[in-house]
């Protein structure tokens, strides 16, 4: 494995959150580490305590509509990498890059919405993402359903594509974070009665809020949803916790956690629920599902019924008892979940 002296990464956002956010914050931070160095080019970047060797160029916004700042971004991204240094497209730049990371594709969240006229900025974004497949010398997508999806909606080689699944950092998601289990449900006024569902979203109708919320009619206040995002959720038995920075702690805290996503291309939460010691209930649409097993991860079909039984078995097993520890744990991640191995196979597909 030839070791690069040095990264260009793009990708439009480098500051905390969830998802393909964290995942970029964990990757240059263990490139760092390593003795790499990294530049981020962004649209925004917010990292107080950015690891030595990693330095960000910042292409300001052009307009007021931040869908269009985002097609200028991929147009001109590219324009601000080192010419030496190996890149990492993980935003869709319409150029050559010789790693393109791909966390879901646009015509699949499309296809799953039930769009069926992609407006101007849709087929913009697909313009650009087509020509970002096929001139990228090769495409890491996060699971077995986006690889697909790259190979038979764009029409790429299958030979171009390799899967590797997200990494989870864990020295952050691990069963220490239980400590605080306790005074993080008092906190949110969870009673030890009741089973805590953790919501974790930024978006409630794409991540199936009102499936959810039809499913925990039949449970009346036994179980308390827990929303951790931006915007708040309206409904009885609902807390809003809002936007998180300890997401381990409220991990921890829940006796379960819950997306029921419209199109989810992997689900990040999934592994740093159950590292945290946590189950967790996905509809079957989510690309995680692949890798996750109980006792780890129980699957539901998208519908009330389905719900609420996979709901019900999970409740039982709480009641029950059950285990939390790194045999559970082993048990339900079915791949290399750690971010050293993760970027061992970036490095290796870079060359």
């Amino acid at each position: 494995m030839n070791v690069p002296s040095g990264v260009n990464l793009v990708f439009h956002s480098i500051r905390p959150g969830g998802g393909m956010e964290r995942y970029v914050m964990d990757v240059i931070a263990e490139l760092c580490r390593r003795g790499i160095s990294v530049r981020g080019i962004a649209r925004k970047v917010d990292w107080h305590d950015a690891p030595q060797g990693a330095e960000f160029v910042v292409m300001r916004d052009r307009t007021p509509v931040s869908r269009l700042n985002n097609l200028l971004f991929e147009r001109n991204a590219l324009h601000a990498c080192r010419p030496d240094w190996k890149t990492i497209g993980i935003s869709r730049v319409p150029g050559a890059v010789d790693l393109a990371i791909v966390g879901g594709t646009h015509i699949g969240h499309l296809h799953d919405k039930g769009k069926r006229y992609p407006g101007l900025f849709d087929r913009l974004t697909i313009r650009h993402e087509t020509q970002f497949y096929r001139k990228a010398k090769l495409i890491m997508p996060h699971s077995k359903r986006v690889a697909g999806e790259i190979s038979q909606l764009y029409d790429i080689p299958v030979s171009k594509v390799a899967v590797h699944y997200p990494p989870v950092d864990t020295q952050k998601f691990s069963l220490a974070a239980r400590e605080k289990r306790e005074a993080i449900r008092q906190t949110l006024g969870i009673r030890s009665d009741q089973f805590m569902l953790l919501f974790p979203s930024n978006n409630h109708k794409l991540k199936g809020a009102e499936l959810i919320l039809q499913a925990l009619q039949a449970f009346g206040g036994k179980v308390i949803l827990v929303v951790a995002g931006k915007a708040p959720l309206q409904a009885p038995h609902v807390v809003n916790a809002g936007f998180c920075q300890d997401m381990p702690a409220l991990y921890a805290a829940a006796d379960a956690t819950i997306l029921a996503s419209k199109y989810e291309a992997f689900g990040l939460v999934g592994p740093e629920s159950i590292l945290c010691g946590t189950p967790v209930l996905f509809a079957n649409t989510i690309g995680a599902v692949e890798v996750l097993r109980e006792p780890g991860c129980y699957v539901f079909g998208r519908s009330v019924d389905e719900l609420m039984d996979c709901l019900q078995k999970v409740v039982n097993l709480r009641e029950e008892g059950l285990p939390r520890s790194p045999e559970w744990v082993g048990q339900s991640l079915d791949y290399p979940y750690s971010i050293f191995m993760h970027v061992n196979n970036l490095l290796s597909l870079l060359g």
